[in-house]
């Protein structure tokens, strides 16, 4: 069995238990995103309390990759705290350059997607959950409520 099809395995497990989840009807952080390219669209739902994600919901309608994104988003983030503004950064850098090497910073699971680094036409549909949780729980904004709305585009 090749790497590939291991990960490709992984990554439809992944996408098939996030199909099962259900959006929080308890929460105080939100943010959707769309993909007007491949109609790929995530809602994310969190109940935080000061720097602690409590829930979170990320439903999809959209691909395996996007479906898969996000359920590793809810296993990453439910009762932890508030990814670090690195965490974003460092994903997107380690998916757009397959030189880079993967992060101390990301979560050794986020190497699921590392087949998918060299299908550039792709890379949105695994980082729109990860965008709309960050945009979500963004501190800076000291809102309340931080809910918003956005089209992405796909990447090259």
């Amino acid at each position: 069995m090749s790497n590939l099809s291991i990960y490709q395995e992984k990554i439809l497990s992944l996408a098939a238990k996030n199909k099962k989840i259900v959006a929080l009807e308890d929460f105080n952080r939100s943010f959707e995103m769309r993909n007007p390219m491949c109609g790929d669209e995530v809602k994310v739902r969190i109940k935080l309390v000061k720097t602690k994600i409590i829930d979170i919901s990320a439903v999809v309608r959209g691909c395996a990759l996007c479906e898969a994104s996000a359920g590793l988003v809810v296993d990453l983030f439910k009762n932890k705290n508030v990814p670090d503004e690195r965490f974003l950064k460092e994903f997107l850098s380690w998916l757009e350059n397959t030189e880079k090497d993967f992060s101390d910073h990301m979560p050794i699971e986020m190497e699921i997607f590392e087949p998918i680094r060299e299908i550039k036409n792709r890379h949105k549909c695994i980082t729109m959950p990860f965008e709309a949780t960050c945009k979500s729980v963004d501190l800076k904004e000291n809102q309340e409520i931080n809910q918003g709305i956005r089209n992405v585009s796909q990447t090259k």
